[in-house]
């Protein structure tokens, strides 16, 4: 696994030592920690030491590699690239292309050395939302229509690589996921949001997403921000989006009055 932060690559390990799977791990720096790899044989390498990566990949047998967890897009202060680091960003022209372009260019470098990208999805299947309600809290009929707005909004949105999630009230957008991220899209939508019935959050897939990266996950810190901003539920696509922690995730929504809803698209 090359893991960035929070709590999926936690998850994963914990996995594959249940089920006796084999695992190395290298977390990229400053994004990893040591807590969240101790129950696990790893390494640290920087983003741009992509020769150490494989290099440590090759060393320890590694066959299969899952991305997860967190990493920010760095910038080229923040780099400093190995050797291979510096050959492949001269091949993907990181400053132009855009982050879809960029993960499939990095897979196809990880693979043409020999290694096989897999998804999330087929190391932990569970991990996967499913179609259908979690917890005791059910969305209404209004809510409803609010999510098949957002999941219209959401897809156009994907289909342009902006963002992957909006925020919905009575039909209203009040406001849509871009570079900055979830909690600014719900920070947004609370300053603008009516009296009345409470807005829903819906995330989607991009059209095209390839579901090997940066599949968006659900976690403990969405259920948070969701009872922070006043929003009433959250619907995912399923078999599509990532559900964390999911029997405290389940609870925390539980205990908030949130819905959680998997829905078919």
């Amino acid at each position: 696994m090359i893991a960035g932060g929070g709590m999926m690559p936690v998850e994963i390990i914990k996995h594959c030592n249940d089920t006796g799977r084999e695992i190395f791990v290298v977390g990229i720096e400053t994004f990893a920690n040591e807590d969240e790899l101790k129950n696990a044989s790893h390494t640290f390498a920087k983003i741009g030491e992509v020769g150490k990566i494989l290099n440590a990949m090759t060393q320890n047998g590694v066959h299969d590699i899952v991305l997860a967890g967190g990493i920010k897009r760095p910038s080229f202060k923040e780099l400093i690239p190995d050797w291979k680091g510096a050959k492949l960003m001269a091949k993907l022209a990181i400053k132009k292309m855009s982050d879809d372009n960029m993960f499939r260019a990095v897979i196809d470098e990880i693979e043409r050395h020999g290694f096989k990208v897999v998804g999330i999805e087929e190391v932990v299947p569970q991990m996967m939302f499913s179609e259908g309600i979690y917890g005791k809290v059910k969305p209404s009929a209004d809510d409803m229509d609010d999510i098949q707005r957002g999941v219209v909004v959401a897809k156009a949105l994907g289909a342009v690589d902006v963002g992957q999630a909006v925020v919905v009230q009575e039909g209203m957008v009040l406001a849509v996921e871009a570079i900055e991220g979830t909690d600014m899209m719900l920070s947004r939508a609370a300053t603008v949001k009516k009296q009345g019935k409470a807005p829903v959050m819906v995330k989607v897939l991009k059209p095209g997403q390839d579901m090997r990266v940066d599949l968006p996950a659900i976690g403990l810190q969405t259920i948070e921000q969701l009872k922070k901003y006043g929003i009433k539920g959250i619907a995912v696509e399923a078999g599509g989006i990532l559900l964390i922690e999911r029997d405290a995730v389940v609870k925390m929504a539980d205990d908030a009055g949130i819905f959680i809803i998997g829905i078919k698209i």
